[in-house]
């Protein structure tokens, strides 16, 4: 049977570099993935590479993949998973072609060292994707390092001259589900949860939702509000967004949550509440920043402040509920010039 990842599926909603695509569909920290593609008689294959390490357990990896990677915990061994977008029950994939390089040093792992997680992994045997034939095939195993290398120092994976970069622990452990970045992006923010934002939940269900609608109801500057409708799969997601200006100080939002925003305002972050009528997934790791024709995504639990609980962890927004948090805009972005913030393929530009 498939170990039922085969996770080379990567959201619709996430731009930016594959790697980083692969850890926010996974919620692996970011250092601990990585993947090289090839052409391969004029397929292109992708090899995912995953570190195994306690970290890898507090991700979105099925249960059945926990269950077969656990056991090599603690054994410097990576999760291989090699995947093709075709349908095939063989490919020309050599697991014992994988060199490894560190601190000068280039070698490659012995038969002995590759176990199999489906049946064939080494002998080049595919199986359809567990997701469904529209995904593709591929297979999965796993390689034991022990003393070969040494974890805690970066090493490079090379397959057909492609290259998979390593540096395990140079990011901080994160919450669980969400990509980080091996430098803080800010100082972290917290503040304690704000009470009452569900009752704020009929204004914003309300049939006249609207940037402008908000700013009225609120007190606002229109200049500072936008809102987003979303419509994923037939549910509707919908997206309140106040840049933190100055004169939000002066608003209709009751104190508590002006207390807990204060030291924010004027520095270009946004304040998110999100709401569904129907019930709607959600993820605050699906923001992303443009300027310039860049996009920057976000990788650290720094980059938001909560303003209720677990805003970073929460994957879907049920009927009834508000979940609300702060952006901080990334270093790398000029608050003072144009910028837009997008969620998924909708966004509204500032200012």
């Amino acid at each position: 049977m498939c170990a039922a990842l085969l996770l080379w599926a990567v959201s619709s909603f996430v731009l930016g570099g594959p790697r980083e695509q692969f850890a926010q569909e996974t919620g692996l920290d970011v250092d601990l993935v990585n993947l090289v593609k090839v052409d391969v008689g004029g397929t292109e294959l992708t090899i995912t590479f995953v570190y195994i390490n306690e970290r890898t357990f507090q991700s979105k990896i099925s249960p059945r993949l926990s269950e077969l990677l656990r056991p090599y915990l603690g054994q410097n061994a990576i999760y291989v998973n090699p995947s093709v977008e075709h349908i095939t029950s063989t490919f020309p994939f050599d697991p014992l072609a994988l060199s490894v390089e560190q601190a000068g040093a280039t070698f490659t792992m012995p038969v002995d060292a590759w176990h199999e997680l489906t049946v064939g992994f080494l002998a080049g045997r595919f199986e359809v994707n567990p997701s469904g034939p529209s995904q593709g095939s591929g297979s999965e195993g796993v390689v034991v390092f022990a003393d070969a290398i040494d974890g805690q120092a970066s090493f490079d994976l090379v397959y057909a001259g492609a290259r998979a970069s390593f540096d395990v622990g140079t990011t901080p452990a994160a919450t669980s589900g969400a990509p980080t970045s091996t430098t803080p992006s800010h100082d972290p923010i917290e503040v304690a949860p704000v009470e009452g934002l569900d009752a704020l939940e009929d204004l914003l269900l309300h049939e006249e939702f609207s940037a402008a609608a908000m700013a009225a109801t609120f007190g606002l500057d229109p200049t500072v509000v936008r809102t987003l409708v979303l419509t994923p799969r037939g549910s509707e997601l919908r997206l309140f967004l106040v840049r933190l200006e100055a004169s939000v100080r002066s608003s209709l939002f009751g104190p508590e949550l002006l207390v807990a925003v204060d030291e924010l305002i004027g520095t270009g972050a946004v304040m998110v509440w999100a709401v569904s009528p129907t019930g709607a997934d959600f993820s605050a790791w699906n923001f992303y920043v443009r300027q310039g024709g860049t996009n920057y995504v976000f990788f650290s639990t720094a980059s938001f402040v909560e303003l209720t609980d677990d805003f970073l962890r929460v994957e879907r927004v049920e009927p009834g509920d508000v979940v609300a948090g702060v952006i901080r805009l990334p270093g790398s972005v000029d608050a003072d010039a144009a910028w837009s913030i997008y969620y998924g393929t909708a966004g509204a530009s500032y200012p």
